[in-house]
């Protein structure tokens, strides 16, 4: 097997804490190492990449695990997500990078730590939070190889280490069988010969040079930052509907003015309004407008990690929703109707009733 010079694990822990952060606020708070983060591109790159809004990075105290040591990185996006990145040495042999791997993966203190340093950040910085809610939690794996002891090209890894390769990206010492092992590294990318980054739906492998190598390790950080969004959206829709099928919209109306129905639709017409913006905000957030290679790693984990998939079923819950919203507008404006027509008619019946008293005192 091939041993490693110099490389890293990298677990990436993802919260959803708000709706938005204004960064301006938290790079205000005097912390010395908070900078905007950068994308960073291949050199000689034309800037490709862009953050409209670039979010803020910070250096953290370094963390042990028993022995097992990592750095630490804070993120936050304007659209409300804070990312930890804790990154473990890994270097030797193969069997070494799998035992880091795996720890990486299972130690349940690990993710206590990110959770808990999560949550300390957040309460730290709270004035910097919009409409602050539990945290959803989505994590990542990047395993990243600089350099083997043995120069070695990307051919050569996918020819004759493809079982390893395959084993190392789904957590299996067991050997795969063909079709799954081809499946695992199915989307693969290589710019150079001597580079190769395959992408799965909860980790990836990236061998490439550090400029490059970092500018792939945060397009894959966004992208799951992406799909924590639209998981947030959807549990938010969820519990809106479920909320909608309570209200029991043919029930006895509380007054005749249709004010139920009227301050129903209001508040659909707010979350359909809330939901879009916040999606185009997240969806906007990162700019590939020309790099065809970056491009392509994105799309690859776009697909891998499903994110059409969730945005359409957003799309098809808000559908629902505006349909519920257009009953309830609907609702109200025939209620208001009935109202002034009740009115109307109690006007007439008073002047009846006035007119003939007014001839019987005659």
């Amino acid at each position: 097997m091939l041993d490693i010079a110099s490389g890293a694990v990298r677990a990436y822990y993802l919260f959803d804490v708000a709706d938005t952060i204004d960064l301006a606020k938290t790079s205000a708070l005097g912390v010395e190492s908070r900078a905007p983060a950068a994308l960073p591109l291949r050199l000689h790159a034309p800037p490709y990449l862009q953050f409209p809004v670039p979010p803020l990075v910070a250096n953290l105290p370094e963390a042990d695990f028993d022995g097992l040591r990592c750095s630490v990185r804070l993120k936050m996006y304007d659209y409300g997500v804070v990312s930890l990145r804790l990154s473990f040495s890994a270097g030797g042999t193969w069997n070494d990078l799998l035992s880091t791997v795996e720890r990486a993966r299972s130690d349940e203190s690990i993710a206590r730590f990110a959770e808990s340093t999560a949550g300390r950040i957040c309460d730290q910085y709270a004035q910097a939070l919009d409409d602050r809610h539990p945290a959803l939690i989505e994590d990542y794996l990047i395993i990243e190889i600089d350099r083997f002891e043995e120069p070695v090209d990307a051919e050569t890894l996918l020819d004759d280490h493809s079982a390893a390769l395959a084993g190392l990206l789904l957590g299996e010492r067991t050997p795969l069988a063909a079709t799954e092992a081809e499946e695992a590294l199915r989307m693969r990318f290589s710019y150079h010969e001597d580079d190769l980054t395959i992408v799965q739906w909860d980790t990836a492998f990236v061998y490439d040079r550090k400029e490059s190598a970092r500018a792939i390790d945060d397009i894959l950080e966004f992208a799951n930052s992406q799909l924590l969004e639209l998981r947030t959206y959807d549990a938010l829709l969820d519990t809106e509907l479920d909320g909608i099928y309570k209200m029991q919209p043919g029930g006895p109306p509380r007054s005749l003015r249709g004010q139920r129905e009227a301050e129903q639709a209001a508040t659909l017409r707010y979350l359909i309004v809330d939901v879009l913006e916040l999606t185009d905000r997240s969806s906007n957030a990162l700019k590939v407008v020309g790099d065809a290679y970056y491009a392509r790693i994105y799309r690859a984990a776009a697909t891998r990690l499903g994110l059409s998939d969730w945005q359409r079923q957003i799309d098809t819950k808000l559908a629902s929703v505006g349909e519920m919203y257009r009953f309830f507008s609907d609702q109200s404006r025939s209620r208001r109707d009935q109202f002034l027509e009740v009115t109307i008619v109690a006007l007439v019946a008073i002047e009846v009733v006035i007119g003939i008293l007014t001839l019987l005192h005659l």
